[in-house]
């Protein structure tokens, strides 16, 4: 789920000096490789090293043979595919080989420590002797870093473990592993370990695993306790020498995993759900190394409909990644196309829907309910981009499985970054502010599947789309609002009644990013009961350069919706509160690694009000990090109110972790009314988030060898020998009235406090080297996941500690 999002997250988060360096080499040569990776290890801390890789064969023998090691905070990026001069790239590991040759010894990978991001990507390892890949990190502390192989092929080697994987977040997607041969203790063709403190998840999805003799295809095994969501899904593990899908050593109590939809032959462990599938896949010529599919496989068009961390764009060959109904398991795409279709000619609409206009838009979705089968609306209008249909009645109702495809109109043009959206749509549906909506889902429709892709919308008294009913609905790639010649909607996307899996946006793919921008009430309204959206890596609230400012009411407003991802979103210059949380229903939600109050750029697009606000009964939710861990940053900045508000209406049990805050006008951490709350004189009993009493600190004295500060304080008026995360930031100045401006989040520690609810705060925290100093500041959270407001701030100071504060008593 790696965007560049996160890379830009992670440049914000880095205060060291060379934060924000890049470099990029590209290679041709078997030499150049090699020497390319062996200056892995020079670069700079907090810098992203790119190897660009020419297509071609690589015979490297064994010269490769070693674990490479980056500084911490240094992401390195092994990309194949591109063309001479690496001028242009096509991802087809296919193109782009690096050969062993059967030398001994020529396994090779990374060996990490501390948040380090490796991606290797369309490129095929074979012939290696002792294992292929392994990436492993050695940092048991570490819960940010980020493993990931995709549109790769390991074939035709030998060893213990081909690939290998040890760390927080591990990814495998789109990848063949195949035809390699395993043997010796615990031989695996993808092993992966869940490591002790990291809160580790792997997702591995759209995989084909298949004929590895001598060994299980894919073994999960925990080590700890992990509470961050993994993902087993639309794999094909296959024809393996021992059990195609090993679980039996990953332990569910504590750790959260959905394995979904796979096709596998044998099975060791935990019982799993009944969509994952034992049967033949039926590959084209597997003797040959073919892995796509024939004609008759099971394995097509009968894929998950949603997966948390998304579907690729492109299949391993660099096929069209969904054709049909549903994507197909394993990491080919068949070109069977289950759909029937209806082809969009006109622009006329005569708003009858008895009698729709003949080639119209309306006639299609008349002719995709009636079909009992999925369906595919196309366009082929005359003219140029874009093409206007004005609508002056209601559409029909989507009552089946119907894909609205504008991606199909010519001139289309997929939007190509995150953080803007440059996309060029043909096709325009103008409400002209007299009809509720484009498209509705009833709530009598309970199995309607709607996909919206690549249109434009605006002017609607109700929402542009709007669903109550169905499930596994998707709106990718799509303008709302931000038109020049239409009104505003009141909502851009609206989910309730029983709708439920809903993806607006999307991950791993640029094309599904949505504009959401214009509205009076809210770009995206969630009030479904059952949950579990996902609005993921969408621009709201702006222009579609990413800078200018069209606001909605509310970026994002969830009202008694539980279970819900907001993640990767660019939120801003909305009229009220970037996002907001409301009703008691309003819990175990996610808000993490979003831009809020500021655009890719880091400049101002504040929202009015609060940055996040938590009202009515919110509670339970996570705004940035898990209780248990350290990623998930929220960058929340230049906002007109908090940056985080659990207004006096909160619930409790609001976690606010690990953020980043910068120029809001409110506190960076707010409880209760506007404006710093004095620390109870014992703890609370109700309230938002229960009243937690923040740490009250008294100094922070600076070394420099090695850089880091010495931060004395005390926990006060909290619950009686209990546990409790401390939680410090670092800001350039001061807030308004001594308390913290926020700042980047620097470290956390557990206390315990005594019998009178008291914890002394002694600790030494890492700083980059020759940062300048700044002040400090810290919250405190209860087991319970109630965050204090941010305390009070003290500066920095150089020298000794004195010997009266060594113990940490004042």
């Amino acid at each position: 789920m790696r965007t560049l999002l996160s890379f830009l997250l992670a440049a914000w988060m880095l205060v060291a000096s060379a934060a924000g360096h890049a470099a990029t080499v590209c290679v041709n040569t078997a030499v150049n490789l090699v020497q390319a990776l062996g200056n892995v290890v020079a670069q700079p801390e907090g810098s992203t090293y790119t190897i660009k890789v020419v297509q071609g064969t690589y015979a490297v023998g064994n010269a490769l043979g070693t674990l490479y090691q980056p500084p911490d905070y240094v992401s390195v990026k092994l990309l194949g595919g591109y063309t001479a001069g690496c001028a242009s790239r096509t991802i087809n590991p296919a193109n782009t080989v690096i050969d062993a040759q059967n030398v001994g010894g020529s396994a090779t990978g990374f060996q990490l420590y501390g948040d380090t991001v490796v991606l290797i990507e369309g490129l095929t390892f074979t012939r290696f002797r002792g294992g292929v890949l392994t990436l492993l990190n050695l940092d048991i502390d570490d819960d940010q870093s980020t493993q990931e192989i995709r549109h790769c092929r390991i074939i035709n080697s030998a060893g213990n473990i081909a690939v290998w994987f040890s760390g927080a977040k591990m990814i495998l997607s789109n990848t063949l592993v195949a035809g390699n041969t395993l043997a010796g203790a615990d031989a695996v063709a993808v092993y992966v370990q869940y490591t002790d403190g990291s809160d580790s998840a792997f997702a591995g999805n759209n995989n084909t695993i298949a004929n590895n003799s001598g060994g299980s295809g894919l073994h999960v095994q925990t080590i700890g306790t992990s509470f961050r969501l993994g993902e087993i899904t639309n794999n094909i593990i296959w024809g393996n020498g021992l059990f195609d899908l090993d679980l039996l050593a990953f332990f569910y109590t504590g750790n959260s995993m959905s394995v979904h939809n796979n096709l596998y032959g044998t099975m060791l462990g935990t019982p799993i759900p009944a969509d994952n599938v034992v049967g033949n896949p039926l590959f084209a010529n597997a003797a040959a190394g073919d892995y796509s599919l024939a004609l008759i496989s099971p394995a097509i068009n009968n894929g998950a409909a949603t997966q948390y961390y998304s579907f690729p764009s492109r299949d391993l060959a660099n096929g069209t990644r969904i054709v049909g109904s549903r994507v197909d398991r394993g990491a080919f795409e068949s070109p069977q196309n289950d759909l029937t279709g209806f082809i969009v000619s006109t622009t006329a609409d005569n708003g009858n829907n008895t009698s729709p206009s003949p080639g119209s838009l309306r006639a299609a979705i008349k002719a995709g309910n009636a079909a009992g089968t999925p369906y595919k609306v196309s366009f082929a209008l005359t003219g140029g981009c874009p093409r206007i249909v004005n609508i002056t009645t209601a559409l029909p109702d989507i009552t089946g499985d119907v894909q609205i495809d504008a991606t199909t109109q010519a001139g289309w043009v997929a939007n190509s970054s995150y953080g803007l959206f440059d996309a060029t749509l043909c096709l325009v549906l103008n409400g002209g502010g007299n009809v509720p909506w484009a498209f509705h889902v009833p709530s009598s429709a309970s199995n309607a599947h709607l996909t919206i892709k690549g249109m434009m919308m605006a002017g609607y008294t109700d929402a542009a789309i709007k669903l109550e009913g169905g499930h596994d609905h998707h709106v990718l790639g799509n303008q709302i609002g931000a038109i020049a010649f239409t009104s505003d909607s009141d909502k851009g996307v609206y989910v309730g009644g029983s709708a439920s899996g809903v993806y607006i946006g999307g991950f791993d793919d640029t094309s599904a990013v949505n504009l959401i921008a214009g509205t009076t009430t809210a770009g995206v309204y969630l009030e479904n009961a059952s949950g579990g959206s996902v609005v993921a890596n969408n621009v709201i609230g702006f222009l579609p350069d990413g800078i200018g400012a069209v606001g909605n009411g509310l970026g994002v407003y969830l009202f008694n919706s539980p279970g819900n991802l907001i993640d990767y979103n660019i939120i801003g210059n909305s009229s009220s509160a970037g996002i907001q949380l409301a009703g008691s229903g309003a819990q175990q939600n996610l808000v993490q690694h979003n831009f809020i109050g500021v655009n890719a750029q880091g400049l101002a697009a504040g929202n009015v009000s609060s940055g996040v606000a938590l009202s009515f009964g919110a509670r339970l939710n996570t705004i940035g990090a898990p209780l248990s861990g350290g990623y998930g940053t929220n960058i929340i900045s230049r906002n007109g109110g908090p940056g985080v508000w659990v207004t006096p209406s909160g619930g409790a049990g609001n976690r606010v972790l690990s953020g980043y805050f910068d120029q809001n006008a409110g506190l960076a951490i707010d409880l209760d009314g506007a404006g710093p709350s004095a620390n109870p004189v014992a703890p609370g009993s109700s309230g938002p988030n229960l009243r937690q009493a923040y740490p009250v600190l008294s100094q922070a004295i600076r070394s420099t060898n090695p850089t880091a500060d010495n931060v004395i304080g005390t926990l006060s008026a909290s619950a009686s020998s209990a546990g409790y995360r401390i939680d410090f930031y670092r800001a350039s100045t001061c807030g308004a009235g001594g308390r913290g401006a926020g700042g980047n989040a620097i470290g956390r520690i557990n206390v315990v406090t005594n019998s009178a609810g008291v914890a002394s705060i002694n600790t030494s925290l890492a700083l980059p080297t020759g940062s300048s100093l700044g002040a400090i500041s810290a919250t405190a959270t209860d087991g319970s996941g109630n965050t204090s407001e941010l305390g009070n701030c003290v500066i920095e100071a150089t020298g000794s500690l004195p010997p009266l504060f060594a113990n940490g008593f004042e």
